[in-house]
């Protein structure tokens, strides 16, 4: 299987319309399960890395699309995350954050049936109430800036996450 990425993040504002993601939006929805997600503010190599999480420190689930196409003998497989505005403690660091969905609506976006343009925008009407209510929960803090080389950082190491003294 051949996985492409053209594409990581998939604006809310453009998902339903565009013609890269929009007939996956219309019945090909994922959600992406993480901790947080780190986002970096300062200037060339002097980046400062932030991670953002629930304030309880549970999982955040982030809304997707993918695709999936088989082209001669292999799969291709493209994914992305809706981002929308930031908000918040997201908002402070970066002008863009994850769509994140609380469990209670899960079931309805990961819904097989494809949708037509009025269901597309009550997905997207959906995506933006539930996510502004996520968005309040965000904290940030500084991490290690160990995290900016990511040849040199050992993804499973805890504390990668973990608040600077």
């Amino acid at each position: 299987m051949v996985r492409r990425s053209p594409n990581f993040n998939t604006r809310i504002e453009t998902v339903a319309t565009n013609g890269l993601w929009k007939g996956a939006f219309a019945s090909s929805r994922a959600l992406f399960p993480m901790r947080g997600y780190f986002e970096w503010t300062g200037t060339a190599g002097n980046k400062q890395p932030h991670f953002l999480h629930s304030q309880d420190g549970g999982l955040l689930a982030a809304a997707g699309i993918y695709t999936a196409r088989k082209v001669e003998d292999e799969w291709q497989v493209s994914a992305s995350i809706i981002t929308r505005p930031a908000r918040d403690a997201s908002g402070e660091i970066h002008d863009r954050m994850p769509v994140f969905l609380e469990s209670t609506v899960w079931d309805e976006y990961l819904s097989p049936d494809k949708l037509d343009d009025a269901g597309k925008q009550d997905m997207i009407q959906l995506l933006t109430v539930e996510s502004d209510r996520i968005a309040g929960t965000i904290i940030s803090h500084d991490v290690d800036r160990k995290v900016n080389n990511t040849r040199t950082a050992d993804s499973t190491d805890p504390t990668l996450i973990e608040p600077l003294e």
